[in-house]
């Protein structure tokens, strides 16, 4: 599901050199230089690599998200160079085209090429990976949905591999009944539900949970007091909740605290989801 923050925002540029490049002069982050170790630079060499261009490519990020946090960097970033490189080059590429090159961009992050954090960046909304061979997604309207993160930040690459390849019939039962509750509570627009159905999870949360000092404590005092639900986000170790929008900054103070309990250093994010996807913001 898309945010309206924290989002990515990069410059593009060809150039003659026959290369990608980065230009990270003031970039908050320490991103990768090198264009085969970095999101984006892997996705624009598959782009160029598949219509069997030269053409160099100067990549500026301006406006980043916290890397290694689970809240999708990496995906938004090769996305955004996908799109940027699709409409200098004038190539009219369709959106589930850009998002399958883009999903190999992250494989410089996790090893393995996935497209879900770059389809809910490239569309917006809620979107469903319905196939992979071809890539085929399904994007929802979201409703409002007001989100508190506490952004922490991951030593390892992935801990994709240590999710567990097989489970109990009951749980994937479980599971999948969780997963038709998410679909149907945000095409019904109803947050409390939404908040229900992500707060179990037998796939990711138990493995991903482990690295968050005090999680379970945290989460408790979360629900206490107001969340409808919390879970990890995504890859890294962060958590958000889903909350009423009157109830955020308490929300957020809750999870300062917490964090700060288990001698945490984070940054707490108030947001929401967004239907908007990639867009073009300026022309130089």
């Amino acid at each position: 599901m898309a945010l309206e923050h924290p989002y990515i925002e990069l410059t593009m540029q060809l150039t003659d050199t026959n290369s990608v490049a980065f230009k990270l002069d003031g970039c908050r982050e320490d991103i990768p230089g090198e264009p085969e170790k970095n999101c984006a630079g892997l996705a624009v060499i598959e782009l160029l690599k598949r219509i069997d261009s030269k053409t160099g490519v100067l990549i500026e990020p301006r406006q980043t998200i916290s890397v290694g946090a689970g809240l999708g960097s990496s995906g938004a970033c090769a996305s955004a160079s996908v799109y940027a490189l699709n409409k200098l080059l004038q190539l009219n590429l369709h959106s589930n085209q850009m998002i399958e090159i883009a999903s190999q961009g992250e494989v410089a992050s996790g090893s393995v090429a996935h497209a879900d954090n770059v389809a809910g960046a490239m569309l917006g909304g809620f979107v469903i990976v319905k196939n992979y061979n071809p890539i085929d997604v399904i994007r929802i309207d979201v409703p409002e949905v007001p989100i508190v993160i506490g952004v922490m930040r991951k030593t390892q690459r992935t801990t994709r591999t240590y999710i567990p390849k097989s489970m109990d019939l009951t749980l994937v039962k479980e599971q999948l009944s969780l997963c038709s509750l998410v679909v149907h509570a945000i095409m019904k627009g109803d947050i409390e539900e939404l908040g229900k159905a992500i707060n179990n999870d037998h796939i990711s949360e138990p493995v991903r949970s482990q690295s968050i000092p005090g999680y379970k404590g945290i989460k408790k005092k979360l629900l206490e007091n107001g969340a409808f639900g919390c879970n990890v986000s995504g890859g890294g170790l962060s958590i958000f909740a889903i909350c009423e929008q009157r109830r955020t900054k308490d929300i957020a103070d809750i999870m300062k605290k917490a964090f700060a309990h288990e001698n945490i250093d984070s940054e707490i994010i108030v947001t929401r989801a967004s239907n908007d996807g990639i867009r073009e913001v300026a022309s130089e």
